[in-house]
Order: structure tokens, then sequence, then C-alpha cells
């Protein structure tokens, strides 16, 4: 939930909150003022009473709202309270007053009745008129709020679109809005200074892989070349010949880990551009035919499921080398005589070989340099093999089903 959503939320809760407690309270003061006023009523009428000659009946009657009849008892108390009485056929609350006084050397009971109904009526009216007036207040007080909090904090969610938009492959620094608002200054200060230090951090970084890996490629070519060299020579004994392989393979190794993390560097980079529309059933059948002899020496089983061509839009340089990969990947890791089944459908891609067990470190397959069982592999080509995907938008999955290893190419767009 958004923090103005949740500001809102709370500011409302606490509101009703406060705005139904309001509520009782007044109820209960109005109500009481009112039952003080008809008391305050009721009482004048009495003293009214007490001045009125009741004539020879000793006795006056106007019901519900006044009796006034002989009694023995005398007190100077008056008792207030709340009746319940049957009038056509109708119960109605009143107010009563009763008091026992003398009146020309009589004994009197007098009762005084005031309908509530009336006072009720006014209280609710009186609360309903209060409580819509805060209710129109709170709900004016919210919109307001809302409104004034949309503009405050609308230079925080421009700078946190900028920031969703940021990317270190466009090189361009991040330029904050301004705001009113000296938090919102400070932390544009801040975000500014430390895009800016990544900025420059990863061109420093990019720089310093591309001439390294630039750099290297002279001098492991002059050293492959030597020992090409060294090999021909006739005058090396077996031992100096073993030495000279020895180091002709670690020079072999060490170009293939450089190739790949320059290669990772350029994709990361986004320096191939070059893009075109391409059918993966063209560039299968034509990976199919450099792997052909390899398949036949370790008699694989092979099958193409052709379910429907996938037309993407690409560099084909990288499409070659993904499908190469994978490809590759599926042959080498299979066993003798196994079988590997390739499925191509709209926007999914999936190479199938047969295997023993799952690979361990699921989780780990496609970091850079996990070798797996093979001590030759320099563990950079599920790492490129990713990174393609990844840069093409495409999603790269492993799983083991039915002593299958399965990589998946899969694709929303």
């Amino acid at each position: 939930m958004k923090l103005i959503h949740q500001l809102n939320r709370k500011y409302l809760t606490y509101a009703a909150i406060l705005f139904v407690a309001v509520g009782f309270v007044l109820f209960i003061l109005l109500r009481t003022i009112v039952r003080e006023e008809t008391d305050e009523k009721l009482l004048s009428m009495l003293e009214h009473i007490e001045t009125f000659d009741p004539g020879e009946k000793n006795m006056f009657e106007l019901f519900p709202v006044i009796s006034v009849k002989p009694s023995n008892h005398i007190s100077a108390d008056v008792i207030f309270s709340d009746t319940l009485l049957q009038i056509d056929d109708e119960s109605e609350v009143f107010r009563q007053l009763v008091a026992y006084r003398q009146i020309n050397n009589s004994n009197y009971k007098i009762v005084i009745r005031e309908s509530s109904v009336e006072s009720e009526d006014l209280l609710v009216s009186l609360t309903l008129i209060i409580l819509s007036s805060f209710g129109g207040l709170l709900l004016l007080i919210y919109l307001i709020n809302k409104r004034i909090s949309k503009k405050l904090w609308d230079p925080f969610f421009l700078n946190l679109d900028k920031l969703k938009q940021f990317s270190l492959q466009s090189s361009m620094s991040f330029s904050p809005e301004k705001s009113d608002t000296d938090e919102f200054n400070e932390m544009n200060r801040v975000l500014k200074s430390l895009t800016d230090k990544v900025l420059t951090d990863y061109d420093n970084l990019k720089k310093f892989s591309e001439n390294a890996s630039h750099e290297l490629q002279t001098p492991l070519a002059v050293i492959r070349s030597k020992t090409e060299a060294l090999l021909e020579e006739d005058q090396l004994s077996q031992e100096q010949i073993s030495k000279v392989e020895s180091i002709y393979k670690s020079v072999n190794r060490l170009t293939k880990i450089n190739s790949g993390l320059l290669l990772l560097t350029r994709i990361e980079n986004r320096q191939f551009t070059e893009a075109e529309k391409l059918r993966l059933n063209e560039t299968i059948q034509q990976q199919l035919e450099n792997f052909s002899e390899l398949m036949e020496i370790k008699k694989l089983n092979f099958t193409y499921d052709f379910q429907s061509d996938w037309v993407v839009e690409c560099n084909r340089s990288l499409l070659d080398m993904l499908i190469n990969n994978l490809f590759g990947n599926a042959i080498i890791h299979n066993i003798e005589g196994g079988v590997l089944k390739i499925v191509l459908s709209n926007r999914q891609l999936a190479f199938y070989n047969s295997g023993n067990h799952p690979l361990p470190d699921e989780n780990k397959l496609f970091e850079r340099f996990r070798k797996g069982d093979r001590s030759d592999s320099v563990g950079l080509g599920l790492a490129i093999s990713r990174q393609i995907c990844t840069y093409f938008g495409w999603e790269l999955t492993y799983r083991f089903q039915e002593q299958m290893h399965i990589f998946s190419i899969n694709s929303d767009n």
C-alpha cells in the first residue's frame, strides 16, 4: 500500500474513532441538558400547582399531564423518573415528577408529566445535525489533506519513476526533481551523489574489463604461437614436450576464459545493437549440421519436435552463440547412446538430454565458472547463455525430469 494511502487510512481510522467518541459524549451531554430543561419545566409547573385551589372535590386530573389527588403522606422531596404510559393503544415515554404537598391545609399527591417524545426527537435531530456537520468537516479535511499530500509528494514519486528508469548502460546522469521540502531535497542530493558515483565506478570497471581483455589477447596469442612452434621442434625431449603441451593447454584455457569474459562484458554493456528478424527453426537447422558428426560419435538418439516456428528480432551472432551453447551442452553432457531432443514451439525452445541424476546446485547453475563434472570446461557457457537470454528479454531455466536434463527458453513478449 502506498505511503499516502497508509497515512490517509490511519488518519481516517483515528478520526473515525474520535468522531464516534465525541458523538457519544455529545449525545449524553445533549440528553442531560434536555432532561434538565424538562425537569426545570416540571418544577415550574409544580410551583404553579402549589398556589392552585383544588376545589371542593379536593382533586384535579388532566391525564396524562397532571394529576392532583388527596394523600395522607407529605414530604418535601421531589422525585423525578421516566415512566411508560399506554395512550390510545400506544406506549409513550414521559418524564415524571412526583411530589407531596400541602395546599390549603390539605395534603395532596402531585404528579406532573412531560412527554419525552418531542424531547427525544429534538435530541436525535440535534445529534444528527451536529454529527452530519462533523462528518462533512471530516470529509472536507480528508480531501484537503489528500490534495495537499499529493502535491507535497509529487516530487518524490517523480524521482522514484526516474530511479526506476535509471540504467547503468544508458550512461545518463540522474537528474532529480526539485522540491520545496527540505527532506526531499536532502534525499535528492544523496541520490544524485550516489548515482553519479555508481556511474563513474561502472564506467571505470567497464573500461578496465575491456582494456584488460584486449591487452591479454596479444600476449596470449604470442605464447600460443610460441608453444605451437616449440611443439614442432625435433630437438625436444619427451619430458620437454609434455611440459610444453601443458603450457599450451593452459594458454588455450586462458584464451577461452578471456574471450568468454570479454563477450560477457560486451553483452552487459549492450554493444550488440544490430538486430534483425530471424527464424529459430533456420538457426537450429544450421546448428544441426554442425553437430551431426558429434552426435554420431556419441551414438545419440536425436529427435527434433518442430511444433511451430518462433520469429524473433535480435542479434544474429548472439542467437547463434546461444543455440550453439545449449546444443553443445546437451551433446557433451549426454551419455553415450542417450537421447537428445529439441522442442520448438511458439515462444518456447527446450533442449532435452539424458542424464543419471540432476545437476548439483541448481540455484547456482548459471553462475560464472561453474564447471560441473568436466575439468576441461571453463564454466562460462551457461553464464553466457543466461546473459544472452536476459539481453533478449527471455528466461532460461533448468529442470530434471524423468532422467532428462531440460534447459528451456521462454518468452512472454
